[in-house]
């Protein structure tokens, strides 16, 4: 009905802004421990729930939202001195607005302001397309065509890109769904430029981002009154740029990374207004670019970020939980506690179970007086795995600090309680998450696509795991992976605190691989110690060099 789907409509409003506040708020923590990737899709997940406001519905919800089944009509009490008769108001005679009710107005407003949005946006774009396509030229030869037919081939990219140069742009982008194309500013860019502008787009036509803007545009057509969701098409326009940024400076060093920069500072001043809402941006806006540079110098290694994504669709379906649209006020639902509990902060833990780890508490082991957490002695337990138990004990909690194993004898009897290496409590870990680990690893891989600087390492033992961005060798996780020069530049420098192996490159005069050593924790020490102070150097001007080039491109500002 009319007035369900209006109902659905407010509350998809109200939960899905609350969400994406909620992300805003906390993108600045989730962006140091998260790739701008998954960070990029996660917001996926809120505009599919913008796009679908009806939820699964519980018969018992958090919040009810009491709605009258049927409008009921007015009773006016008539007494006649001893008894009381209840008699129907007088009906009002029928008029042209007698079936014309309050929802009615709202769906004609909403559909009203939704259908000036689309075609506001539907002629902008179509108006800006007839303008690049007036006034540009393809290119059909020169160094732009052979960077990029080089780029394509580099990228397993088999799809036709035009290329055309417009002098009504005011930055490289690309356009069209059905014919998609690489606009360029008229302009001679350096060949390196050129390569890394063209990267830039490819790597949009290779993760469908036009498609992706066209369900935000349309997430914000059905949203049309709500301030919340242009915020939001700003934090995904600003977050898909930075993604795409990660993605061309993958695995590069920190001098490639600074000349990425520069380029991009560089299209500051081919600048202008002339966009469309269904189009890629090479530069995003002087305020985010300080921004957008120090994420694109961050080298830090950073999780592929499934965890977000799984921990946002999981509070957009549970929407539907939290609110429910009832004819009758239903009783408060009734609190479960279960053994994995997924927390406000997106991560998982365990609440340890009493039936369970009662029968160690000789050895030590007790339950916090809030029964949240394991402890070992008065100390947070870390990991706790005891394989020989009937029933399944397994802890984890990232917080803590004690990794433990049972000890049983032949008998199979508890004969006490190991402390075990952080490699061995790894170890558990990876069995006990295998099938997570696998989905996360599911997302990973196609992000090592194609050929990497790692595969020069293979004739000597080297092997690197798509799935999972780890290097081996020999069966061995490698900790560290050190490439230096004669000069002392550092091809490659490869850290993994979870590996157990360091190692370095032997070069000989030429230049050429002889060989892969191992080398002494304190050696890989030193290796970190100049990578850091390399790293530290160029970061050091960065700051004062974006704010010089940008008082010399705008001098007035």
């Amino acid at each position: 009905r009319m007035q369900s789907f209006m109902i659905a409509l407010f509350t998809c409003y109200v939960t899905m802004s609350a969400l994406a506040i909620l992300y805003m708020a906390a993108a600045p923590f989730l962006s140091g421990r998260y790739s701008p990737r998954g960070c990029y899709y996660t917001w996926l997940i809120v505009v599919a729930g913008l796009i679908i406001p009806f939820r699964p519905h519980v018969e018992r919800a958090v919040v009810n939202v009491d709605v009258p089944s049927e409008m009921a009509l007015p009773i006016t009490r008539m007494g006649n001195g001893g008894t009381a008769v209840e008699a129907a108001a007088p009906v009002t005679p029928p008029s042209a607005f007698s079936g014309f009710s309050l929802w009615h107005i709202l769906l004609l407003v909403w559909l009203a302001g939704m259908a000036v949005f689309l075609v506001y946006h539907a002629v902008k774009h179509w108006r800006f397309v007839k303008l690049a396509n007036r006034w540009s030229e393809g290119v059909t030869e020169g160094p732009a065509l052979a960077v990029l037919e080089s780029l394509r081939a580099e990228m397993g990219i088999s799809g036709t890109i035009g290329l055309r140069i417009c002098a009504s742009v005011g930055g490289p982008m690309m356009i069209g769904f059905i014919r998609p194309r690489i606009l360029l500013p008229k302009t001679d860019f350096a060949e390196d430029e050129l390569r890394f502008i063209l990267a830039h787009e490819l790597v949009h036509y290779r993760r469908k981002d036009l498609a992706y803007k066209a369900l935000v545009l349309f997430a914000t057509a059905i949203h049309w009154f709500n301030p919340v969701v242009y915020l939001m098409a700003k934090a995904i326009d600003a977050q898909c740029e930075s993604s795409c940024d990660d993605e061309v400076v993958r695995s590069t060093d920190a001098e490639t990374r600074l000349q990425y920069s520069e380029t991009i500072i560089g299209v500051i001043k081919y600048q202008s207004k002339l966009r469309t809402a269904l189009s890629t941006h090479f530069y995003g806006g002087k305020k985010g670019m300080k921004k957008r540079i120090f994420s694109i110098m961050d080298m830090r290694k950073k999780k592929a970020g499934m965890a977000v994504l799984c921990g946002m669709l999981t509070l957009t379906l549970g929407t539907g939980f939290a609110f429910a649209a009832k004819a009758e006020a239903l009783t408060p639902p009734e609190i479960i506690k279960e053994h994995i509990v997924i927390t406000p902060q997106i991560s998982v833990s365990f609440v340890p179970n009493p039936d369970v780890y009662t029968q160690y508490s000789a050895f030590g082991v007790t339950i916090s007086e809030d029964g949240m957490k394991l402890l070992y002695q008065g100390k947070p337990v870390r990991l706790f795995e005891d394989e020989g138990a009937d029933t399944e004990a397994f802890y984890y909690d990232e917080s803590g600090s004690a990794n433990l194993a049972v000890a049983r004898n032949a008998a199979g009897e508890i004969a006490g309680i190991d402390s075990i290496s952080a490699q061995q409590a790894q170890e558990y870990y990876d069995a006990f998450f295998a099938e997570e680990l696998a989905t996360e690893s599911a997302v990973q891989d196609s992000e090592w696509e194609g050929p990497t600087k790692y595969d020069q390492y293979q004739p000597f033992g080297i092997t690197c795991s798509a799935a999972d961005e780890i290097l081996y060798n020999n069966g061995r996780r490698v900790k560290l992976l050190v490439d230096q020069y004669a000069d002392g530049w550092l091809g490659t420098f490869w850290t993994d605190d979870a590996g157990t192996v360091n190692l370095a490159v032997v070069r000989d005069a030429s230049g050429q691989i002889t060989g892969i050593e191992s080398i002494s924790d304190e050696k890989a020490q030193e290796y970190r110690s100049a990578a850091a102070a390399y790293e530290q150097s160029i970061l050091n001007g960065l700051d004062d060099k974006i704010a010089e080039r940008m008082k010399a491109l705008y001098p007035g500002n």
